[in-house]
């Protein structure tokens, strides 16, 4: 049996039965196509007794689901929740402990990575799922039957694809690992990199030179600001490529904006005079006052090669643990480690949030493979 629930009491009782329960499914419906903040439309959960759509557009008080979700005698589990992580910070529940991720369950069990939802149920239960309704609005009301049922569906087999994962984890180590896991993705969200630094994520930026990088610098740290105060996607306040090219060209007025490729008329008139102060500020900038592409290069090998070191010590860590590599590490983690260690000075490193490589049961696993340079090697040995 599943019902909607719309209100504050309705919640509240759910939560109430639903904490005698040893498991929780729980999914998300949400929007985000030109905003910076998912807009939440629903949530769904299912004790294994009763299954809720919850509608996010009418409840206020959020204190008991968040008390649920903070329960550690529940195992809430979900599927592929790094973006339901950010819908549900949107009604202020930071904490969910324990979490079980079924597609990183899969993926540390040896299926494969980024496995779906639908793929996995059918092949742990022989149900195929209809996805037709993935793309549906779920900020309009009301909600269709047929939409209602769909998002059901997305915690209905959450709960016995569990449980199959769960007879498969005979290793008893590997458990740990993934529950870990799930508190890290939390861990990562309430520690980003500061506005001033978020320059280091730009694909490509190590490619331009000092004072390129203060330019990005710049524009980076403005456009998360500016798109934050606003609730708009970064790439429609400016995409990352446009920002690579003012940083290479330094346009020194707004009509040399227009060789910039894609920008708009529209563009030009809302943030021309501020992209070029932007611009000229980092212009003015002392050079001791830019950022480097790397520091401490007498010994630096190159990107290249490092990368390199990176990504077998990953190989080595996975053929002795046995622990596949897609889950060890992720590109994102990777190259965390190396602007951790290469791109920064040493007084920003004390800025920077640690690399996941260095935290938690990665730190043990991988520290005996990876490459550390001399610069760090008396911060990494404290950390031991």
């Amino acid at each position: 049996m599943s019902y909607v629930i719309t209100d504050n009491r309705s919640l509240a009782q759910y939560c109430q039965n639903a904490a005698g329960q040893s498991a929780l499914a729980v999914d998300s419906e949400f929007i985000r196509q030109s905003t910076l903040y998912p807009k939440l439309g629903l949530i769904q959960l299912f004790d294994g007794k009763q299954l809720a759509l919850v509608d996010p557009l009418t409840i206020t008080d959020w204190q008991p689901l968040a008390q649920l979700f903070a329960d550690e005698t529940i195992v809430k589990t979900l599927h592929s929740c790094t973006e339901d992580l950010e819908a549900l910070a949107t009604i202020g529940i930071h904490h969910i402990q324990p979490l079980f991720d079924t597609q990183l369950a899969a993926e540390l069990l040896g299926w494969g990575s980024s496995i779906g939802y639908a793929k996995l149920v059918e092949r742990a239960t022989g149900e195929v799922l209809d996805k037709s309704e993935s793309r549906t609005d779920w900020l309009a009301r009301p909600l269709a039957v047929k939409q209602l049922e769909y998002a059901a569906n997305d915690v209905t087999y959450l709960l016995p694809l569990y449980q199959h994962l769960m007879e498969q984890f005979t290793n008893p180590a590997l458990l740990p690992l993934l529950l870990a896991e799930g508190q890290q993705l939390q861990q990562r969200r309430a520690n980003p990199l500061p506005p001033r630094l978020k320059y280091l994520e730009v694909k490509n930026g190590s490619l331009l030179r000092s004072r390129e990088l203060a330019v990005l610098r710049e524009l980076v740290a403005w456009r998360l600001d500016y798109a934050a105060s606003r609730d708009l996607a970064l790439g429609l306040v400016i995409k990352d490529f446009q920002m690579l090219e003012l940083a290479k060209r330094k346009p020194g007025s707004v009509e040399s904006l227009l060789n910039i490729p894609g920008m708009t008329g529209r563009d030009l008139r809302r943030h021309a005079k501020t992209l070029i102060e932007l611009i000229e500020l980092a212009k003015q900038l002392p050079q001791d006052g830019c950022p480097q592409a790397y520091y401490h290069l007498e010994h630096f090998p190159g990107e290249k090669v490092v990368l390199a070191e990176l990504s077998q010590a990953i190989k080595e860590t996975a053929a002795e643990t046995a622990i596949p590599a897609a889950f060890l590490s992720v590109r994102r983690q990777l190259h965390e480690y190396f602007n951790w260690c290469w791109r920064v000075t040493d007084q920003e490193r004390t800025l920077l949030p640690l690399p996941e490589y260095l935290t938690g049961w990665r730190q043990q696993l991988l520290l005996p493979h990876l490459p550390v340079p001399a610069h760090v090697q008396n911060l990494i040995k404290n950390l031991e």
